[in-house]
C-alpha cells in the first residue's frame, strides 16, 4: 500500500465514492458522527456520501429526529444517528464537562448557578421546543442571571448531561428539545463495550488511519485507544506506509477510483478526521487529496460556484469541475452559475 492507495482507500470506506447507505441515519450510524458546526455544509458532507439525496431529504431526517445535533466527542456540534447518542455521551460527556470547567470558573459558573439554569431550561422544554433566543428570553423575564454566552454554556452542560439536543429547525435557528422525547431511554453499553464499538465505527468508516488519528478524533485517552483497537484485533488490518502504521478494514477493499473530483463542504469528516489534516475550508477532493478550495454564492434560485485550484487546467479537469458542481447544486435544488476559477 503506498500514499496514494491510503487516499483511494479512505474515499472508500468513508462512503464518498461506492455509497452503500441509502438513508441519511444510515450513514451518520456508519460513520459514528458528523462533524455539524455549520449546519448546511454538514448535511452536503451527508449528501455527498448517499447517492441521490437532496439537500431537503437530509432536513427531513433532522426534523423527524432520526438525526440529531449536539456536543459529542469534542466540545463542538456533531449529527448522530439517535438511538447511538445515550452511549456515545456515556462515553464522551465526562471528559467534555471536566475540559469545560475552566471555562465556567471564568465566567462564574458555579454548580448551583449550571443546576438552577437547567432545571429551568428543561420546565421551559416541557412546554414545546425553544430556540436559544426564546429560551434567553425565558430567562431574564425570571431576572435568572444568563446572557448568551453563559445560556450557551448552560446549553452544551444539559446536552452532556443527556438532558437536551437539537429539535426541529425553527426557520433560520435551531430549537432545543427534551431528549427523552427525542430519543427514549436506550440500553447502553458498558464503558470498555463503548470503546470498542466507537473505535470499529471509525477504523470502518476513516480507516486506513493510525491509532494516533484515532485518539485525536476520539478525545479517548491513548490507554483506551489501545484497549479499543485490541478489543476489534480479531478484523482490524494495518500496514506500514512511509514508517506509519495504518489500521483499517480488510474487507473494504476499495476499487480504483482514480481521477475522481468532490467539492467537500468546510468540516468534513475526510479532511478533519486524521491528526494531520485540519483544512478548514471547503475543499477540491482530487483522487482523494486535497487539491483546492471551492467558494459558493447562494441566491433565491441559484448556486454560483467558483473552484481554486493549483492544479493545471485541462478539458478533463474542466469538465470533472462541472460534474461536482452540478451535482451540489442538484443536492441544493438550484440552478449552477459556475465561474471560472483560478485553475
Amino acid at each position: 500500500m503506498i500514499s496514494q492507495d491510503i487516499a483511494l482507500r479512505r474515499l472508500f470506506s468513508q462512503q464518498i465514492t461506492g455509497s452503500r447507505s441509502a438513508e441519511p441515519a444510515e450513514l451518520v450510524k456508519w460513520m459514528g458522527c458528523v462533524r455539524a458546526e455549520d449546519p448546511a455544509g454538514a448535511r452536503w458532507s451527508i449528501g455527498a456520501r448517499i447517492s441521490g439525496s437532496t439537500d431537503d431529504s437530509i432536513g427531513t431526517a433532522f426534523k423527524e429526529g432520526l438525526i440529531l445535533r449536539t456536543h459529542v466527542l469534542q466540545p463542538v456540534w456533531h449529527f448522530i444517528a439517535r438511538d447511538d447518542i445515550h452511549w456515545m455521551l456515556a462515553l464522551t460527556a465526562p471528559r467534555l464537562k471536566a475540559f469545560n470547567k475552566s471555562l465556567y470558573r471564568c465566567l462564574g459558573l458555579d454548580d448551583i448557578f449550571l443546576k438552577k439554569g437547567k432545571q429551568i431550561i428543561i420546565r421551559a422544554l416541557r412546554q414545546g421546543q425553544l430556540t436559544r433566543r426564546e429560551l434567553l428570553a425565558s430567562m431574564k423575564g425570571i431576572k435568572f442571571p444568563a446572557d448568551d454566552l453563559r445560556l450557551r454554556l448552560l446549553l452544551m452542560d444539559a446536552e452532556l448531561d443527556g438532558l437536551i439536543c437539537s429539535g426541529s429547525k425553527d426557520g433560520r435557528q435551531f430549537a432545543y428539545a427534551l431528549l427523552e422525547q427525542r430519543m427514549p431511554a436506550a440500553p447502553r453499553f458498558d464503558r470498555h463495550e463503548a470503546i470498542a464499538e466507537l473505535t470499529k465505527r471509525y477504523f470502518r468508516s476513516r480507516g486506513p488511519a493510525t491509532a494516533y488519528d484515532f485518539t485525536i478524533w476520539s478525545g479517548l485517552r491513548p490507554a483506551e485507544v489501545h484497549t479499543g483497537m485490541e478489543m476489534n484485533r480479531q478484523w482490524l488490518a494495518s500496514e506500514v506506509v512511509n514508517g506509519q502504521e495504518y489500521w483499517f478494514d480488510p474487507a473494504g477493499k476499495a476499487p480504483h477510483h482514480l481521477h475522481s473530483l468532490h467539492l467537500l463542504p468546510t468540516f468534513d469528516e475526510l479532511t478533519t478526521a486524521y491528526a494531520n489534516n485540519g483544512i478548514f475550508k471547503p475543499a477540491v477532493v482530487i483522487d482523494g487529496l486535497a487539491s483546492g478550495t471551492w467558494t459558493q454564492v447562494l441566491e433565491k434560485h441559484t448556486v454560483a460556484i467558483e473552484v481554486s485550484t493549483p492544479i493545471k487546467k485541462s478539458r478533463a479537469l474542466s469538465a470533472a469541475i462541472r460534474r461536482g458542481a452540478e451535482r451540489y447544486s442538484a443536492f441544493l435544488g438550484r440552478t449552477l452559475l459556475l465561474k471560472n476559477g483560478k485553475t
